[in-house]
């Protein structure tokens, strides 16, 4: 069936794919396979993340093929009442390839990082739903919020 696993450094290339490939879903691409900056940007952020330990991807894998990943970042605030630990986990990346959706994948994949966010003690996960359906985070407890501004930042 499917293994769920944190994705390892000999991943890289794979994992860097998928992204391209939500990317490209998402309208943020020309193409699916992005552009050679793009990937080399991506790939040398993956591999930096990776080694520092400081961004996670787990993947979900069938035939020893990735076909789905997320990814968790943390970070750490002043304890607060609701979070006295003050850790707080990012989850992005939720992509699944379209061969597999519909069947759980997704699902099983969240419940496997949100676990390791409990692991770390983290207080409080957050995440941006992009795309057409939230209802897979909301049925695992997530809510929307409105007090999120962004400032884009240019160079």
């Amino acid at each position: 069936m499917y293994e769920f696993r944190e994705a390892l450094l000999s991943d890289i290339d794979d994992v860097v794919t998928i992204r391209m490939k939500m990317l490209f879903e998402l309208g943020k691409l020309e193409t699916e396979d992005g552009t050679r900056k793009l990937r080399s940007l991506t790939r040398d952020f993956f591999i930096r993340k990776f080694q520092t330990g400081e961004f996670k991807v787990f993947c979900a894998v069938t035939d020893e093929t990735i076909i789905a990943t997320t990814g968790i970042q943390f970070l750490d605030r002043p304890p607060l009442y609701e979070n006295p630990h003050g850790i707080e986990a990012y989850i992005m990346n939720v992509y699944t390839e379209p061969d597999y959706r519909g069947k759980g994948v997704a699902s099983k994949l969240l419940d496997t990082v949100i676990n390791y966010a409990k692991e770390r003690k983290a207080g409080r996960i957050l995440l941006h739903a992009i795309g057409k359906d939230k209802r897979i985070y909301e049925k695992k407890g997530f809510t929307s919020t409105t007090d999120e501004m962004q400032l884009i930042l240019t160079y």
